[in-house]
């Protein structure tokens, strides 16, 4: 009894210094004091408690914890983590793990990491590794013990390296191992077409640095060309970047407000694109499919709100959230969600997902027939019908 005692006053001690860390404002230098927060704690100390003494085999207390701040964080969305001091430091500075990687956009479901799009002509996308498909194992390394960041850093290496992932895919009910060979990622992949006189179709792989401009030259093409109707093609498209996404949000639409960020402490903001003259003024309809996300969906629903872009395809996967870094006092940190896209009339996706104006699934009609890209023509072609009509 009395070993029992003294095991509860030293968790007692533990769940103490927690109480004061959220009263005291300990974590984030502020006042936290939240009403039940004692009673919390207490529960916390008391299933502490009870692991550490019941447990099969002894565990150190420092597990325990790391376990408590991973499921905490965790528990809020799948960009969320918690980060030891190393890890901190390098999500802070932007840096990777390796200049090569296997071409995987991922995050967090059910527990597990989640492929989000695999990048044209990646590794992952030759070995056939598609949006939903879920990884189980990076290198030996479970992802149900990491983080969105901390998982995709173990993607990263020297060019010619060798990672194993074992995977179930969505056309698979069982597991298999994957082995894929890391290489330097390739530029992205824009290209241009005329499927029908007077439509253009522009398919943009990725979003990256430098996009606009290489999209401001391909219009000017199709233009050029007779092309007075786009077809924007942003399936499997996943970023990354947003501020890129704003640009060419602009070429599409002119300036003004692309995007909104809302954010807990600072408020709602405006994303504008800057003040140029249009690229592109005429009708326009826009793919997208589940693996459209991240700076993909705040171009796809920006368009939709400023210039009335129908979206055509399937429901896009829905990440939207804005993360930061903030460092403990200990010197580890937290990545967590600060801030949420809206389209510029406010309407949020993340988690959700944008609803296509018309739905179509990706699923292939005879021979090599794209049933969405054949939909997003047909509806060019009605709206531009209805506009003569009127």
């Amino acid at each position: 009894m009395v070993n029992m005692d003294r095991g509860r006053k030293a968790l007692l001690v533990i769940s103490s210094i927690l109480v004061a860390f959220v009263l005291l404002g300990g974590v984030l230098g502020r006042s936290l004091a939240v009403e039940g927060t004692y009673s919390f704690l207490k529960l916390f100390n008391e299933v502490l408690y009870l692991v550490r003494n019941n447990y099969v085999e002894p565990v150190k207390d420092e597990t325990l914890m790391e376990g408590a701040y991973r499921g905490m964080l965790e528990s809020l969305d799948p960009e969320s983590e918690y980060l030891t001091a190393n890890e901190a430091q390098r999500a802070a500075a932007d840096s990777r793990n390796g200049p090569a990687d296997v071409g995987i956009v991922l995050t967090k479901r059910r527990g597990y990491a989640v492929v989000v799009d695999s990048v044209e002509g990646s590794p992952a996308q030759k070995a056939r590794l598609g949006t939903g498909d879920v990884i189980l194992v990076i290198d030996n390394q479970t992802t149900l013990r990491l983080g969105s960041w901390e998982a995709a850093q173990l993607l990263q290496g020297k060019p010619g390296s060798e990672v194993t992932l074992s995977v179930i895919r969505t056309t698979e009910p069982r597991s298999e191992q994957v082995k894929l060979v890391r290489k330097l990622p390739s530029k992205t992949q824009l290209t241009t077409r005329l499927p029908e006189p007077g439509t253009g179709v522009v398919k943009l792989g990725a979003i990256h640095e430098g996009d606009a401009e290489k999209l401001r030259k391909s219009l000017a093409s199709l233009k050029a060309q007779g092309a007075n109707r786009l077809i924007l093609d942003l399936r499997s498209n996943a970023g990354p970047s947003v501020a890129e996404s704003v640009k060419i949000a602009g070429l599409l639409g002119g300036e003004g407000t692309v995007a909104k960020v809302s954010e807990r402490k600072t408020g709602t903001r405006d994303l504008k694109a800057p003040a140029a003259p249009p690229a592109w003024d005429g009708p326009m309809v826009v793919l997208v499919d589940a693996g459209t996300a991240g700076a993909a969906e705040v171009l796809a629903a920006g368009l939709r709100d400023r210039v009335g872009a129908s979206l055509v395809g399937e429901k896009t996967w829905g990440l939207g959230t804005l993360q930061k870094v903030v460092f403990l006092p200990a010197g580890d940190g937290v990545r967590i969600s600060v801030g949420k896209y809206l389209s510029p009339d406010g309407k949020e996706w993340n988690g959700t997902g944008l609803s296509p104006d018309v739905v179509q699934e990706r699923g292939e009609g005879t021979g090599t027939e794209d049933l969405q890209m054949k939909k997003g023509l047909e509806v060019l072609k009605s709206e531009r019908e209805e506009k003569k009509a009127a």
